[in-house]
């Protein structure tokens, strides 16, 4: 399979600087021209080949460690305090590639009412059990969920085949004035090689795109949302990539 147009249906120009990847000439973003198949997805990331022997490839924290891991590198208290900045201070939250789960307890703690979604039924039972937090399996949008007044989604975007109709599943599920949160890496500053000290990162098997400030924007207007926040996301552990805060406009 190759890629023949961006997202967008933008033409692809050839790109120097990553190997797999081309260049949208209408909004700049970095695209992964010969990506796995969708269906092919689903073989991946499974509890068993993703979390026990990806994982391991690629020196992660085990599974069963990742919540602790999450929290001493400072990222867990990171996201909670973008909920305290953008969302709303009650109501239903939807987090997408969830696991271990851990933001979601933590939110569940604050009185919220939580659903993940994980696209392997072994991994979001492991979930279940782990954190007692309601998970459902499936590729997002194609998961039954209600309503939201906070979408989650971090280091997930990059990862999906359709960015269009991933953002119209978040349009849809969010509520009239909802917010939601993504964290993916975004070209926001004319770097000269985006990829630095990524390539390998940015792999043929896991990564479709590598969006700019102005794809974004795009999508965020396509499917009728508003952009609320574009920043980097640090925490004490280091560099996270960009923070991307969206709102669906009141009815």
């Amino acid at each position: 399979m190759v890629r023949a147009k961006c997202w967008c249906g933008g033409e692809l120009r050839p790109c120097k600087l990553h190997p797999s990847f081309a260049i949208c000439a209408d909004c700049g973003c970095y695209v992964n021209r010969r990506p796995p198949r969708p269906e092919a997805l689903k073989e991946v990331y499974t509890l068993r080949r993703y979390w026990r022997i990806r994982q391991k490839m690629r020196s992660f924290p085990r599974i069963e460690e990742r919540a602790e891991a999450l929290k001493t590198d400072g990222r867990v208290a990171y996201w909670l305090s973008l909920t305290d900045r953008f969302a709303p201070r009650a109501g239903n939250v939807v987090e997408i590639g969830c696991m271990p789960g851990v933001l979601l307890a933590e939110l569940q703690q604050r009185g919220y009412k939580c659903i993940g979604v994980e696209p392997d039924p072994e991994a979001a039972d492991w979930i279940r059990r782990a954190v007692g937090v309601e998970v459902r399996a499936g590729f997002f949008p194609g998961v039954s969920l209600p309503p939201c007044d906070l979408f989650m989604a971090f280091d997930v975007a990059e990862h999906i085949p359709d960015p269009l109709r991933f953002w119209n599943g978040i349009s849809d599920v969010l509520v009239p004035g909802g917010i939601a949160i993504l964290q993916t890496p975004i070209e926001s500053r004319d770097f000269e090689n985006p990829f630095d000290g990524r390539v390998d990162f940015f792999d043929d098997l896991e990564h479709f795109f590598l969006f700019t400030e102005s794809s974004v924007r795009k999508l965020a207007s396509s499917v009728n949302l508003e952009i609320v926040a574009l920043e980097d996301a640090r925490t004490t552990g280091g560099y996270l990539g960009q923070i991307c805060v969206v709102r669906k406009p009141p009815a």
